[in-house]
């Protein structure tokens, strides 16, 4: 007889296949209702509890190690020559929606 656990992983199969229940199940050799049941039974009970077994381990940690942003950091502002002849200049801090709205309105035909 299949564990909850088993079950619980042939429910998660049958929902990510997109098949009905009729064919998962005829597929996997149980049948519809059971599938039914199962998917309604778990998600009443909530999330299973893990294996006693898999409390028992114990965590593994990884090394880290922290390194300093190694990027530049501009000081002098950036200069955007636009085609029209326009130069936008940009400091060190910009706010982009501002530099965005800015780029656009420079960027217009001056009329004659």
């Amino acid at each position: 007889m299949a564990t909850r656990v088993e079950w619980a992983e042939r429910v998660g199969r049958w929902e990510r296949s997109g098949l009905s229940a009729e064919k998962f199940a005829r597929r996997e050799g149980y049948k519809p209702k059971q599938l039914y049941w199962w998917r309604w039974k778990l998600r009443a009970d909530g999330p299973a509890q893990p294996a006693p077994s898999s409390l028992a381990e114990t965590p593994r940690f990884l090394p880290v190690h922290v390194v300093t942003d190694a990027s530049p950091v501009a000081s002098e502002p950036i200069e955007i020559a636009l085609p029209n002849g326009r130069v936008v200049r940009v400091r060190p801090g910009f706010d982009p929606a501002t530099l965005e709205r800015v780029l656009a309105l420079a960027a217009e035909e001056v009329p004659c």
